[in-house]
């Protein structure tokens, strides 16, 4: 069969606002591009400019180079949405969502990575967290009334100006097909919209060294952004405590700065940080800014790992320790747990307790073992391959949908 004859490839339309290379969400829309761009036409529609070669060394795509295709909103636009200072009038995300609806016939399939979406009409969304229905719990019983009644909502503030813009509607964003990152995000999705969800979980790239356990330092690792909610300075106190019994642990926090956190208060606190690692440097080391192959490197030598954001919907950084074969130790909230099998042992609620946890894990070889062992069987879940094997079918289910109704 000679090219010529050959079926022309779907179109596919991927939709998030700003696309910088900074935590887990970016790094989900990045790699759902990297899934699709080789057996479709792929299009990404985003308000500010993106730098594909930075997307690609921090998240390990490929994206630089290939027959992607951008549609980002002009500069002038771009000002005038600048003109409204509150970012809480989400009105980048509003504007995507105006040009989605009127482009959307050019595409087979829109897929949108960026939380709740109105593209117009059933496409797929990927949530990391309900966020309209978290910031602005009155908008859903509002932004589908008649425009009189919306422009009284407006009024009394149930609406967001932008929304009107949009022409958002919830009943047609809870007709998509929905994706979510982790059990516990799904549940949050049934609980404000009632609709049901698939769990197809970000993917934790990078190549982690194969080292043997007793090869291992007697250290743990703390990954992610280094933030106050973080809380690696409370993470530094518990691994204090459990070095009165066990005095060779050793503790790596690995992260680089928020860019979303510029205050003085947020300065305080990384310079507090600072010098809690200097003042223990010789157990506790602050690694900042490493690439994301010196971070594998080094997960990949110790045994543990710990997390203690409360509530995180998914948990990057637990799925990057178990791909290393680190054992992780994680509150007991969000979606760390589920990272972890739900096994009791390896989760804390208090200080206390997440002492007493680690130190009877780190007394007992055969519990490590068998934690290791049941950890080694989940390292596929958050593999590459898995998530770009999810995101292709979920995009092939789509396709395949649109032509048994036609």
């Amino acid at each position: 069969m000679s090219d010529r004859t050959l079926p022309p490839r779907p179109r596919i339309l991927v939709c998030y606002c700003r696309l910088l290379p900074h935590g887990g969400a970016p790094g989900v829309a990045a790699w759902i591009l990297e899934a699709l761009r080789q057996d479709y036409h792929v299009t990404l529609l985003t308000v500010d400019p993106v730098d594909l070669s930075l997307l690609d060394r921090y998240y390990g795509t490929s994206l630089a180079g290939s027959d992607l295709q951008l549609r980002t909103i002009s500069s002038v636009v771009r000002g005038f949405l600048g003109l409204d200072p509150d970012p809480g009038s989400i009105q980048k995300h509003m504007y995507l969502m105006r040009v989605s609806k009127r482009i959307r016939h050019q595409y087979d399939v829109v897929m949108g990575a960026d939380n709740e979406g109105d593209f117009g009409s059933p496409s797929i969304q990927y949530i990391h967290c309900p966020f309209l229905a978290h910031v602005y719990p009155r908008v859903r019983s509002s932004c589908d009334l008649p425009l009189r009644q919306k422009l009284a909502a407006l009024s009394k503030g149930e609406i967001r100006p932008w929304m009107l813009v949009a022409d958002y509607s919830f009943d047609r964003m809870k007709a998509n097909r929905t994706l979510v990152n982790s059990d516990w995000t799904g549940q949050w999705v049934k609980s404000v919209y009632g609709i049901d969800s698939t769990t197809v979980h970000p993917p934790a790239p990078g190549v982690f060294p194969e080292i043997a356990w007793e090869d291992r330092e007697d250290g743990f690792i703390i990954m992610g952004r280094l933030t106050v909610g973080k809380r690696p300075d409370w993470c530094l106190r518990v691994l204090s405590t459990v070095r009165s019994r066990f005095p060779g642990v050793k503790i790596h926090i690995v992260g680089s700065e928020s860019p979303c956190s510029e205050g003085p208060d947020y300065r305080t606190f990384l310079d507090a940080l600072r010098g809690l690692a200097q003042a223990h440097s010789s157990w506790a080391t602050l690694h900042e800014n490493l690439s994301r192959q010196e971070l594998a490197n080094l997960a990949a030598r110790q045994r543990y790992g710990m997390h203690a954001l409360k509530d995180e919907h998914f948990g990057m950084a637990v799925a990057e320790m178990v791909r290393a074969g680190c054992i992780p130790f994680v509150h007991n909230s969000g979606g760390p747990p589920e990272i972890v099998g739900h096994d009791s042992r390896l989760i804390y609620d208090s200080e206390d307790e997440a002492a007493q946890q680690i130190m009877q894990v780190l007394g007992d070889p055969a519990a490590q073992q068998d934690i290791r062992r049941r950890l080694a069987f989940r390292k596929d879940f958050y593999s590459v391959e898995t998530f770009v094997c999810a995101i292709r079918a979920e995009v092939d289910r789509a396709l395949s949908f649109k032509c048994s109704a036609q």
